[in-house]
């Protein structure tokens, strides 16, 4: 079965969590059928798990959209799916450090095999001198991989830290991974900030950024234009 569909992008404000300015943003991928009906990224992604190739061909689409599009900004991050860059060569990665300034959030995922390849992956980015972060930490659908909290230059951790935070062995829990990443010299960022009261307890545990439906007036969205062809009538393992 083909589907038609229309990418476009979304840049959210990444925010100094004491002065408030803005340093950067996160593009994010969005796709809408012809029609005009909003498609889920992270459904959309999840099948296309299932044809590599096709994964790869829709990751460098949205990862050319993203840098096009991109708005003058000091920094910009660039969420990718290590599965997506197995096998692409050194070019790729030279052209992408050209742009300056760019950070890649690598997903964590829920195996140990998928720890390692985005270990990996870390290595070759930054061999590149392309700086690395660690998306969604903490999250609880994730796993956590040490060598790869380790590698990475930048920690965001998920809005579920959040929900957590009147426990107090979750609570010495973030602040001895913000401790680590002080220590450490790696930017920290916490996702999900929709209140005055959750930016304020940000600013409390120290974190570097934060990012969030709070700062939604900033966020730039650029209307899907970039037509897509997928094939879902077979899979390709």
């Amino acid at each position: 079965m083909k589907t038609r569909l229309l990418m476009g992008c979304e840049y959210q404000a990444l925010v100094d969590t004491i002065s408030g300015d803005t340093l950067g943003y996160e593009a994010l991928a969005r796709f809408q059928t012809l029609e005009g009906q909003a498609v889920a990224p992270n459904s959309l992604f999840e099948r296309l798990h299932h044809n590599p190739a096709q994964l790869a061909r829709v990751e460098l689409a949205a990862k050319a959209c993203q840098l096009r599009h991109a708005p003058h900004a000091d920094k910009l991050f660039l969420n990718i799916d290590p599965h997506s860059l197995q096998g692409l060569d050194d070019d790729w990665f030279e052209a992408l450090a050209q742009r300056g300034n760019i950070t890649i959030e690598l997903i964590e995922n829920t195996c140990i095999n998928d720890a390692v390849i985005a270990t990996e992956l870390a290595h070759r980015l930054q061999h590149h001198g392309i700086r690395v972060a660690l998306d969604d930490a903490g999250a609880p659908h994730a796993l956590l991989s040490l060598p790869l909290l380790a590698q990475v230059d930048c920690i965001k951790f998920d809005r579920h830290w959040l929900d957590l935070l009147q426990d107090d062995c979750q609570r010495t829990l973030l602040e001895h991974l913000l401790g680590f990443a002080r220590e450490t010299g790696k930017t920290t960022v916490l996702e999900g900030i929709e209140t005055q009261e959750q930016l304020t307890l940000a600013r409390r545990l120290g974190l570097d950024m934060v990012q969030g439906f709070l700062f939604r007036e900033r966020f730039i969205r650029q209307i899907p234009d970039t037509p897509l062809e997928l094939d879902f009538s077979s899979r390709s393992d």
